[in-house]
């Protein structure tokens, strides 16, 4: 049985992994996968600059009296204003998110090479912070992810129809405006406290990784939503065990055992099974 020591981390990738392909849909639904590797950055980023603007003596920023606040802080503090700019432009180019994504990199990177606390604690981040996961930040992660997966079912259908046609859905008497940004504040609200719990790479896996399996095999957008849930629960599932097992980096296993899910996908779709 899995030690008492991975049980919060469990249970964080398991909420991670039947929530965050919910976002995933949007953005591989608004053809904006890009978008999910850009935004977990921009939330680090956002994380560097309150660590150094602690350590630069600057006012609001020294208020966080630990480095759990900061982290949460930080990662809203640049994610939900970057999601509603782009939210504005109804097509983002690759250009654009490679931009943002490149930036967002860089300037981390200069914030961070001379404040070691902040350094240290986003290479944990970066790595995936799973393991290190407290009590304060699951509770956080599953308050957050519950209520915007709760949303995102609600309202899935008009956000699917806005994502999909956006010119039908105005024609329907859909306000896609409104529903473009109801969509970018969700997924603003699960990346920035995800990637503050644990990470840009394991929110960035759990964001697309299950979609895009479900992808491959769905015939219907029901069938896709489900299959990316259960390909979401799977991937933690197995890969906590792996790590268990084997000892090896939890973030990193978790993202690796989906990377192998999609290749497997991809290979049986192509022996023509699910044809």
């Amino acid at each position: 049985m899995m030690d008492f020591l991975l049980t919060k981390p469990f249970f964080a990738a398991l909420i991670m992994g039947l929530c965050c392909p919910l976002v995933g849909r949007h953005l591989v639904l608004g053809r904006s996968v890009l978008l999910g590797l850009a935004l977990p950055q921009v939330s680090l980023t956002g994380v560097a600059l309150v660590f150094f603007g602690a350590a630069s003596g600057w006012g609001w920023c020294t208020a966080f009296t630990d480095d759990t606040t900061r982290a949460f802080f930080g990662a809203a503090l640049l994610t939900l204003p970057v999601l509603f700019l782009l939210a504005t432009r109804p097509r983002l180019s690759e250009t654009t998110l490679a931009f943002v994504y490149l930036a967002a990199i860089s300037i981390a990177n200069l914030l961070l090479c001379g404040n070691a606390v902040g350094e240290t604690y986003t290479q944990d981040l970066f790595h995936g912070r799973l393991l290190l996961i407290s009590d304060a930040n699951l509770a956080v992660l599953a308050a957050t992810l519950g209520v915007c997966t709760a949303a995102s079912l609600l309202a899935r259908r008009r956000i699917q129809l806005t994502l999909l046609d956006p010119d039908f859905a105005r024609a329907s008497g859909i306000d896609t405006r409104r529903w473009n940004r109801v969509t970018a504040l969700l997924n603003g609200a699960v990346i920035c406290v995800a990637v503050a719990a644990t990470g840009p790479l394991v929110t960035f896996g759990f964001l697309i990784l299950p979609v895009l399996c479900a992808a491959a095999l769905a015939r219907s957008l029901r069938a896709h939503l489900a299959l990316a849930l259960a390909f979401g629960a799977g991937m933690a599932v197995a890969g906590c065990a792996l790590a268990y097992q084997y000892d090896l980096p939890l973030g990193d296993c978790v993202v690796a055992t989906g990377c192998v899910a999609l290749l497997l996908v991809y290979a049986v779709r192509g022996c023509g099974f699910f044809k």
